[in-house]
């Protein structure tokens, strides 16, 4: 699989966009940036977009893939994955005619460009080949990670966002793990507020890598605050094993 970094900021500036990651051109992992990435042939090729959650940072780029892609192509169609919660919040909060049009609806009830699938955590979706698990991790708001699979054997896991947790990487258990995106939003001086908002800092995710049945090669770091940005460089210089690379966009990443 290859994936393409589109954004994988904490906090947004020049350069630095949201979290959203896109892999082998049709599935969209989070979409906090999409259409400022991407020219309207690569947009029209998003079949489907995994969302960990609700927050804005990870659906922004939502709105305008769906109103840019269904005008160029009425019979193009966007299935978004994720947790019963997830999708109510994009329901009821953001296609909802108010916000945005409900675009369940648009161009018609019948071939609508935006269908919302639920995943559940007891079984997997498969598309194109490859095989989505889903599992609950623990924010600020009902938050799901992923694993992927793809027909090879070879798994990605993606955490969303997330403080200290355990079920995902339990699910790692007899996969072929070979690299893992993690939240590290803060440096290990703010550990307090690591805790109280759900993310990581350097030395949470040490504790966390030694929870990991399997080691994966790389883990990939994603969802650091700007401001912060080299101290915590800094600090994940200070993990040996396994290797950390610091994302940053238009990365292409090959797992």
């Amino acid at each position: 699989m290859k994936i393409r970094v589109l954004g994988a900021s904490g906090s947004e500036g020049p350069g630095m966009n949201s979290p959203a990651f896109l892999l082998d051109d049709f599935l969209l992992i989070d979409a906090g940036t999409v259409c400022l990435a991407l020219d309207s042939a690569a947009q029209q090729k998003i079949t489907h977009v995994f969302i960990s959650h609700a927050h804005l940072d990870h659906i922004k780029g939502i709105p305008s893939l769906v109103d840019n892609a269904v005008f160029l192509d009425p019979t193009w169609q966007l299935r978004v994955l994720s947790g019963e919660e997830v999708i109510a919040d994009l329901r009821k909060n953001i296609f909802n005619d108010r916000i945005w049009p409900d675009f369940s609806l648009i161009p018609n009830g019948h071939t609508p460009a935006m269908l919302y699938q639920a995943v559940s955590m007891e079984d997997h979706v498969e598309v194109a080949g490859y095989k989505i698990l889903v599992t609950r991790v623990h924010h600020k708001v009902p938050t799901y990670g992923c694993m992927i699979e793809d027909p090879g054997g070879r798994a990605l896991v993606y955490t969303g966002d997330t403080g200290p947790t355990e079920e995902i990487w339990r699910r790692m258990q007899g996969y072929e793990v070979k690299a893992v995106i993690a939240d590290v939003a803060f440096p290990n001086e703010m550990l307090e507020m690591a805790l109280w908002a759900g993310h990581l800092t350097p030395s949470l995710l040490v504790k966390e890598i030694q929870k990991m049945p399997v080691v994966p090669e790389v883990i990939y770091v994603t969802h650091i605050k700007s401001p912060y940005r080299t101290l915590i460089e800094q600090q994940l210089t200070h993990i040996s094993t396994p290797r950390i690379q610091v994302l940053r966009d238009g990365m292409v990443l090959p797992v």
